[in-house]
C-alpha cells in the first residue's frame, strides 16, 4: 500500500465515523463521486506526497485537498460541513496501515465559494500531514 492510499483510508474512516460531520453529510465521503450523488458530500480531490526524508527517517510531507459540496441556499451548510471536517482531522491521531505512521496532520486553509454553476457551493480545503515509513 502506498503512503497516499494509507492516509486516504485513515481519513475516509475518520470522516465517516465522525458524528458531527455525519449529521451534515450522512457519511458521504468520496474519492470518485458517483453519478447522481446526494448533496452535501465530501470529495477527496487530490493527494500529493513530497519526499521529506532525512538520513535516519523515511518521511513524506503529504498535502490532502478536500472539497465539500452543497446545494443549500447560501454558504452556511458548506461552512458547517467544512468546520466539522476541520475539527475531525486537525491535530488528531490517525492510525495508518503498516509500515506507515502519522506524525501530525493539520488544517492549512479553507476557501468557501461558488461551485461554478451558480447553484452549488464548494468549500475547498487543504490539510498537511507528515508521514513516516518504518
Amino acid at each position: 500500500m502506498s503512503i497516499e492510499a494509507a492516509l486516504q483510508k485513515a481519513i475516509v474512516g475518520k470522516l465517516k465515523g465522525d458524528a458531527a460531520l455525519s449529521a451534515i453529510i450522512e457519511g458521504r465521503v468520496y474519492d470518485r463521486v458517483p453519478a447522481g450523488a446526494s448533496l452535501p458530500y465530501v470529495n477527496i480531490r487530490n493527494i500529493q506526497a513530497v519526499d521529506d526524508g532525512a538520513e535516519c527517517i523515511d518521511g513524506h510531507e503529504v498535502f490532502i485537498d478536500l472539497d465539500v459540496w452543497s446545494n443549500a441556499v447560501g454558504k452556511v451548510e458548506a461552512s458547517r460541513a467544512a468546520s466539522a471536517v476541520r475539527a475531525a482531522l486537525s491535530l488528531v491521531p490517525l492510525a495508518l496501515d503498516e509500515p506507515y505512521a502519522l506524525t501530525e496532520i493539520g488544517h492549512r486553509d479553507t476557501n468557501i465559494g461558488d461551485g461554478g454553476d451558480g447553484l452549488l457551493t464548494r468549500a475547498r480545503m487543504t490539510f498537511r500531514a507528515l508521514v513516516e515509513s518504518a
